[in-house]
């Protein structure tokens, strides 16, 4: 009777074992499986806002599937006021001009750095960083990725390491596909403040 109990007991754990095991070969296998379709998740689409408070605020859309740039202001161009009558004897010349919209077609080397840095942000990433802010530059992105989420950024004075990167990368790219001369100043100056 003890040989049977015996035999049953060793029967048991051999099987447990087997079981143990399928279980955590399992496991490895769901999570190997998640890891490699995050990796797989790819931004398609990339919308970045400049908002300075006293310049104006424009808006930058990359398409990495159809591989664009879109570069346009926000609001309606507002001309600079004329000076009061019987101030000035000049003539008045409005030395403020619109800033002007365009598209332009990116390569995939424009496109590889800021895909790897939008792959890189985490979680914190995507916060903003409370502060007491009075004045000054805030910026928000948002991201339609490959798998139909969508993430969004608001970023203002205090920024993180990886979203410094992005408003760099975003910067670099606009000064190298802007060709208009009403856009270098605000350009310049979003390199300023930033």
């Amino acid at each position: 009777m003890k040989k049977i109990y015996f035999l049953i007991l060793i029967l048991s754990l051999i099987v447990g074992g087997f079981i143990f095991y399928d279980l955590k070969s399992n496991e490895k296998l769901e999570t190997s499986s998640k890891s490699h379709k995050i990796q797989n998740i790819n931004p398609e689409i990339f919308i970045f806002h400049f908002q300075p408070s006293l310049k104006e605020n424009s808006e930058v859309i990359i398409n990495f599937e159809k591989k664009y740039l879109v570069f346009k202001t926000m609001y309606p161009f507002i001309p600079e006021p004329p000076p009061r009558r019987g101030g000035a004897k000049e003539p008045f010349e409005n030395s403020k001009k619109p800033l002007q919209n365009y598209f332009t077609d990116l390569e995939g080397d424009d496109l590889k750095h800021l895909k790897s840095l939008i792959k890189s942000l985490s979680t914190s990433d995507y916060k903003r960083i409370e502060d007491n802010y009075i004045d000054g530059i805030s910026y928000n992105f948002s991201i339609l990725f490959s798998d139909k989420s969508l993430k969004n950024a608001f970023v203002a004075h205090d920024k993180t390491e990886n979203q410094e990167k992005i408003i760099l990368e975003v910067l670099r790219l606009l000064e190298k596909t802007n060709k208009h001369e009403e856009n270098f100043e605000i350009l310049v100056y979003y390199s300023k403040i930033y």
